[in-house]
């Protein structure tokens, strides 16, 4: 007599994903991060005005286009720390 297979376990070709299909979510994240970049940096070039910033330990005038890319440099750096985090939990549980 035959066993039945398991109903939840999907054939092999579903689970994987083709080299082309992989090649192409990369390019569109490249395509997607440059156009994020591009329009950073045209909105840091048109804001070139000195602003009052408060650091943490000090006060001073600071180039808006600084202000600009140090935030955005940060949230890349935020976005990271998630996505490793993220990588490690997933990576633990299994």
């Amino acid at each position: 007599m035959a066993t039945p297979e398991p109903t939840d376990r999907l054939p092999a070709d579903t689970t994987r994903t083709s080299r082309a299909e992989v090649d192409r979510r990369h390019q569109q994240r490249l395509i997607a991060a440059g156009l994020i970049g591009g329009l950073v940096v045209v909105f840091a070039v048109i804001n070139l005005n000195d602003v009052k910033v408060h650091w943490l330990i000090a006060t001073g005038q600071t180039p808006l286009i600084v202000v600009i890319v140090l935030a955005f440099l940060l949230g890349i750096l935020a976005d990271r720390l998630l996505l490793a985090r993220r990588k490690r939990k997933r990576g633990a549980e299994s």
